[in-house]
């Protein structure tokens, strides 16, 4: 018999070669893997399908650097993964796709509302305790209770920069934290917070 499907080393090959039939084969073969592992990060079918064909994109787009002897299945979804932190950030920096996406988690209960700010006091203090102690005292003085650099630099008996560097360091910190493990609703619902 002649029917054997085609290995995925097979299919590929064929696709680093510009196959678009093979192309269309790991299409299928991954879509649904793909789709539900954004969607577990972004809570949104229409945005999880949207950068589902992103993703599929961009393999087409970089094809001829996949080794079709790797480990393909973990290339895929590392470049998802990516593709969904470099996506939440780029909802975060653009004020109209926010509150468009805002608009859409608007029509959630408000109860689903109170459990996801829960969930992201939960988050933030996770957060916030994984940083240095120096850090998190600088952080505190200025987010928290409202300090100045210059009285925080005179608090902690160091330098304006310090302090400067330090919150700069820590926000990032805190904002990667929240986009490894939370989803786009629980960094939106900062953001509004926030705005």
């Amino acid at each position: 018999m002649n029917d054997c499907a085609p290995s995925e080393s097979e299919l590929l090959q064929k696709m680093v070669l510009g196959d678009r039939s093979a192309y269309a084969a790991i299409y299928q073969r991954y879509h649904a893997g793909i789709y539900h592992y954004i969607l577990r990060f972004v809570k949104l079918p229409d945005l999880a399908e949207d950068l589902v064909h992103d993703v599929f994109l961009k393999i087409w787009e970089v094809r001829e650097r996949i080794d079709p002897s790797g480990a393909f299945g973990g290339y895929l979804y590392r470049i998802a993964r990516n593709h969904v932190y470099k996506t939440i950030q780029r909802i975060a920096a653009d004020r109209v796709l926010r509150a468009r996406v805002l608009r859409h988690l608007g029509e959630e209960p408000p109860l689903e509302w109170i459990g996801q700010n829960k969930e992201y006091e939960r988050l933030f203090g996770q957060a916030l305790s994984l940083l240095p102690q120096q850090r998190r005292n600088v952080f505190r003085l200025c987010r928290e209770e409202g300090k100045t650099y210059e009285e925080t630099a005179a608090i902690l008996g160091i330098s304006r920069n310090a302090v400067k560097k330090h919150m700069i360091l820590s926000m990032r910190s805190i904002h990667d934290f929240m986009l490894r493990n939370g989803d786009v609703t629980l960094v939106l619902l900062l953001l509004a917070m926030v705005a």
